[in-house]
């Protein structure tokens, strides 16, 4: 079996998924037309993701598990494997963070349902993903999807002009009474002020376009910055976001970068790489995903930058502990194996 797949069929349905998704939006008497507009654009960049990873000669499919069939690699981890190999003048955190949006409402349409003027927000988000898709393609494959057909959504079951800027303006003065609607966005504004602080561009991420694709204006953390206090309860389901996450950003630290931050001595204990592995194991952070991080193949382990806080905050009882707990723990070990 091809476990890279063939690039130019991943490459050209792709570009498929991504024309039906156009041509759906722009019939405006569709119903669902949004939910069925974004799950195809989100298999678009499924496709694309995977295009780029077989191009390059990587793996697409997960390692094989014994009586189970293959499975190829979820948007999320084709997603962050494709990172390196983005065009250098396309930055990936926004756009990773607009995909997971769009991934987010996919895999929660059904709490979006009927809600009044949301699809403003689809609208944006989507137009972005949109021209972030043609210029990956561009970059990736030199191939151009604008040659195909127009790639602009046509608003034209909003009336007027829709501006995704100013629903998010005015959800501040009016919090959005569906539970649902309030999360979403409240998310939008905090992946905004992430990218802002890392000087990032978040016209990657949502941007206001003119049909003829001219960017009006980027969102910025103080136009997505919403009040969510008094949001009724109506039933809905918490969502579920699944958000794309670098873990060079997310979880910086390898072992010996966290001795140097925690230092010589914790609580008069003297820090060595055996106390580390104990307070590691007695404090199960490896089965913590938002305090450790491993590559899929194993290669490569992470640690976020609270792992040194925590460290240095415990207690001498508490690394005592740790280090007698983690000696009898591998005396076991020894034990059984031999």
């Amino acid at each position: 079996m091809n476990l890279k797949g063939s690039y130019k069929s991943l490459r050209n349905n792709s570009k498929a998924a991504i024309l039906a998704a156009i041509e759906i939006y722009n019939k405006p008497q569709i119903q669902y037309r949004d939910e069925c507009f974004t799950i195809l654009l989100v298999n678009a960049w499924e496709l694309l993701l995977k295009a780029i990873l077989s191009k390059n000669n990587q793996h697409i499919y997960y390692n094989k598990k014994r009586s189970e069939p293959y499975r190829t690699l979820s948007i999320q981890d084709a997603l962050l494997k494709a990172k390196s190999f983005f065009p250098s003048n396309i930055q990936y955190e926004p756009v990773a963070q607009n995909i997971s949006m769009l991934v987010t409402y996919r895999n929660n349409a059904i709490h979006f349902y009927n809600q009044y003027g949301f699809g403003i927000i689809i609208y944006g988000l989507a137009q972005t993903s949109i021209i972030n898709f043609k210029d990956l393609m561009r970059g990736v494959f030199k191939y151009d999807i604008s040659n195909e057909m127009a790639i602009s959504l046509l608003p034209l079951s909003f009336g007027t002009r829709p501006d995704p800027i100013q629903f998010l303006q005015q959800a501040k003065v009016d919090a959005p009474k569906n539970k649902a609607v309030a999360q979403f966005i409240k998310e939008v504004s905090q992946v905004t002020r992430q990218l802002e602080t890392q000087h990032l561009d978040t016209g990657r991420f949502l941007t206001v376009f003119t049909v003829s694709l001219q960017s009006v204006k980027k969102v910025s953390s103080a136009d997505v910055v919403v009040a969510v206090k008094g949001v009724q309860d109506d039933g809905a389901e918490p969502l579920i976001i699944e958000r794309s996450v670098d873990p060079n950003i997310s979880h910086p630290l390898r072992a010996k970068d966290v001795a140097e931050k925690v230092g010589a001595l914790v609580s008069g204990i003297k820090f060595t790489t055996y106390t580390f592995q104990a307070i590691v194991w007695k404090n199960d952070i490896k089965n913590k995903p938002h305090l450790y991080w491993q590559s899929t193949r194993g290669e490569i382990t992470r640690y976020s930058l609270e792992v040194p806080s925590i460290m240095k905050n415990l207690t001498k009882e508490e690394i005592e502990l740790a280090l007698l707990d983690y000696k009898e723990h591998q005396r076991k070990v020894r034990f059984h194996k031999g």
